[in-house]
C-alpha cells in the first residue's frame, strides 16, 4: 500500500510539474521573436500578405516577428520544417488552403495535412480572377472556353507549383470544361504573371491586383471565380456570369502552430491575431495584392473546424476532378 501511494504521490508530481512548466511557459510568452514560415517565395501574394500581417502580429504580442520564406513541395517543405519545431509556440506557418499534398510527398511527411497542426487563425481570403494572355484570341470567357476545347494541347496554364492553390483552382477549371492543357509550374505567383505578360504561357488564375495589367491590355480578365464581384474591380463578371455557372474557388490563408503547442500560448497568437484581423487599419495593407477578404475573429477551435471543412472540399474536387498529384 505504502509503495502505491509513493508511486501515486510521483505520478502527482510529475504532472504538477508538467502543468505548472506549461502555465510558466504561456506566462512569460513571448519573450523573444517570433519566426512565421511561408510556403511560397519572396514577393508572393501569400508572402505580401504574411509580411504585413507580421508586422501588426508583432505590435500585438510586442516582440519581434520575423519571416522565413521556405517555398516548394506544395507547402510541404515548410510544413515539415514547422511540425517538427519545438511545440512552444515561436515558430508558425502561415499556409494556404487548399494545401492537397500528393500521395509521393505525404508518405515522407510527420504531418497528415494543415488540420494536423495547432490551428491559430483564419486571416483571410482571395478571390481569383482568370487572366489570359493577351495574345490568346478570344474576347470572353464562352469564346475562350471554345478554343480550349478545340485545341486543348496549344494552350497551357501556369500555377504556383504541383499542388499548390493556383494548381489545383486551374484543373477545377479545366475538369469542369473539359479539357486537358498543359501545366507550367512555377515557383511563384509573380512568375506567372511575368509569362502571361509574356506569352510564354496563355493562362492562370491569380489574386485580382494582376486588373492593372489587364487595364494597361498587356492582359485580359475573363472571370472572378467567385460568388460576387470583387468590389474593387466590379467591370469583370463572375465566372457564372461570364458563362460558367457555379464555379467559385476562394484561396484561404490560416496561422497556425506545431501540433500539441501549449493552449495557453495559442490563446495568447490567437488574440493577436483576432487584434490584427479585427483593424481597420490591417485591410488596406492588403488590399493591393487583390480580391482579399479579411477574415472574422474566431476561436482555435472555430479555426480548427473551418480547416478541416477546407481541406475535405478541396480533397473532393481534387478526387471528382480526378487530378493527379503524383
Amino acid at each position: 500500500m505504502k509503495s502505491r501511494a509513493r508511486i501515486s504521490l510521483i505520478a502527482s508530481a510529475m504532472i504538477f510539474g508538467i502543468l505548472s512548466g506549461t502555465a510558466a511557459l504561456a506566462q512569460g510568452f513571448p519573450n523573444k521573436a517570433i519566426t512565421i514560415v511561408v510556403p511560397f517565395a519572396a514577393g508572393s501574394p501569400t508572402d505580401a500578405a504574411a509580411r504585413a500581417f507580421a508586422v501588426d502580429f508583432g505590435v500585438a504580442l510586442n516582440t519581434p516577428v520575423v519571416i522565413d520564406n521556405r517555398p516548394g513541395a506544395a507547402q510541404s517543405i515548410a510544413g515539415a520544417l514547422v511540425a517538427r519545431a519545438p511545440n512552444d509556440g515561436y515558430t508558425l506557418m502561415f499556409a494556404n488552403l487548399p494545401a492537397v499534398v500528393p500521395p509521393t510527398i505525404q508518405a515522407k511527411l510527420p504531418y497528415v495535412g494543415i488540420r494536423d497542426f495547432s490551428p491559430v487563425s483564419d486571416v483571410m481570403t482571395l478571390r481569383y480572377v482568370l487572366a489570359v494572355a493577351s495574345s490568346v484570341p478570344a474576347t470572353n470567357l464562352k469564346e475562350f472556353i471554345a478554343l480550349l476545347k478545340a485545341n486543348p494541347e496549344k494552350y497551357t496554364f501556369g500555377s504556383s507549383g504541383l499542388a499548390s492553390p493556383t494548381h489545383l483552382v486551374a484543373e477545377m477549371f479545366n475538369s469542369r470544361i473539359g479539357v486537358k492543357t498543359v501545366h507550367i509550374p512555377y515557383k511563384g505567383a509573380n512568375q506567372i504573371q511575368l509569362d502571361l505578360i509574356s506569352d510564354r504561357v496563355s493562362y492562370g488564375f491569380l489574386p485580382t491586383g494582376v486588373m492593372e495589367f489587364v487595364h494597361t491590355g498587356k492582359l485580359k480578365a475573363f472571370g472572378v471565380a467567385s460568388e460576387i464581384r470583387d468590389a474593387t474591380y466590379t467591370e469583370v463578371p463572375t465566372m457564372t456570369e461570364a458563362g460558367l455557372p457555379g464555379f467559385a474557388a476562394s484561396i484561404r490563408f490560416v496561422l497556425v502552430a506545431p501540433k500539441r503547442t501549449p493552449v495557453d500560448v495559442i490563446a495568447k497568437l490567437n488574440a493577436a491575431a483576432n487584434k490584427v484581423i479585427s483593424s481597420e487599419a490591417f485591410y488596406p495593407k492588403v488590399k493591393a495584392i487583390g480580391g482579399v477578404v479579411v477574415s472574422k475573429p474566431a476561436t482555435p477551435r472555430q479555426v480548427g473546424a473551418t480547416i478541416a471543412a477546407d481541406e475535405a472540399n478541396w480533397a473532393d474536387v481534387v478526387k471528382k476532378a480526378e487530378i493527379v498529384l503524383e
